[in-house]
């Protein structure tokens, strides 16, 4: 059951055309898992991916994922895939990469390479995963049973290896990132969305710090004006409170997400005859 004056608040979002709709993936439009490869997106909310990517000026899933990664998981062509928190897009055949994070690609590599030999050599070799993404990379350790104890273990080899190589560390839930050291990230990537699509109207979905960023974009852009924002927290028993303090409203977990989306798909603008 979706609350009805969220929904309503959606709907008024979407009627200032052209409109958009954003989202992150894992946490957002699939549950978390305890490895990358283990999420998967519902055929529900593919579903309604695709009906309001026909209605819509923009449906986008921006993540931290690779936006090849994101498109295999998603699976709606339709969409634009914004990957590595906005540091590339995908659309169809079309794939580009910001080139200041690119010319940190050799650099990510070799200090992924370090990382994992040090976790190899661990006790955390068996439930660490390091995870080279092209533009960023990422070390799980959700699968360890004593979190911050792993946490204690790979916080300072992480953050060895991005200080040799000239790398930045952020963090989400049971995950450590490396990233180029130019300033993007999933708020930069929507407040580009948001101009170069001249939206009138935008929402974004998000679970996770990473989408912080993203969430405090939306905020700033209706602050001057120009688009009418929603950003809506997906929230559950790991929710950060960051990002309950930056979100305008909240569902419960990926289940929410997936009946708040069938409602728009239904009726994008609550103008349905």
């Amino acid at each position: 059951m979706i609350d009805p004056a969220l929904l309503d608040r959606c709907r008024a979002v979407l009627r200032r055309a052209p409109a958009g709709l954003l989202s992150d993936i894992d946490g957002t439009l699939s549950d978390i898992a305890p490895t990358p490869a283990d999420a998967f997106v519902a055929e529900g909310i593919k579903e309604s991916l695709r009906r309001l990517a026909a209605r819509l000026a923009l449906v986008a899933v921006v993540s931290g994922r690779a936006a090849e990664a994101g498109r295999t998981m998603v699976g709606v062509d339709e969409l634009l895939y914004v990957g590595n928190h906005g540091m590339e897009r995908l659309r169809g055949d079309q794939r580009t990469a910001h080139s200041a994070a690119a010319a940190s690609a050799g650099a990510l590599a070799r200090a992924l390479a370090e990382i994992g030999a040090a976790v190899a050599a661990s006790p955390l070799a068996s439930v660490a995963l390091v995870e080279d993404k092209g533009l960023t990379g990422t070390v799980h350790y959700r699968l360890a049973p004593d979190q911050a104890a792993a946490l204690e273990i790979l916080g300072p080899l992480v953050a060895e290896a991005a200080a040799t190589h000239g790398l930045r560390v952020t963090t989400g839930r049971a995950i450590l990132e490396l990233r180029p050291p130019v300033h993007i990230d999933k708020g930069t990537a929507v407040a580009d969305l948001l101009v170069e699509h001249g939206l009138g109207g935008a929402i974004f979905l998000g679970d996770d710090i990473t989408d912080v960023d993203a969430f405090r974009a939306m905020t700033a852009a209706r602050a001057g004006g120009a688009v009418e924002t929603l950003a809506i927290g997906v929230v559950g028993p790991e929710t950060p409170a960051a990002v309950r303090a930056a979100v305008d409203a909240t569902v419960l977990g990926v289940e929410g997400v997936a009946t708040l989306l069938a409602a728009l798909a239904a009726d994008p603008t609550g103008e349905a005859a």
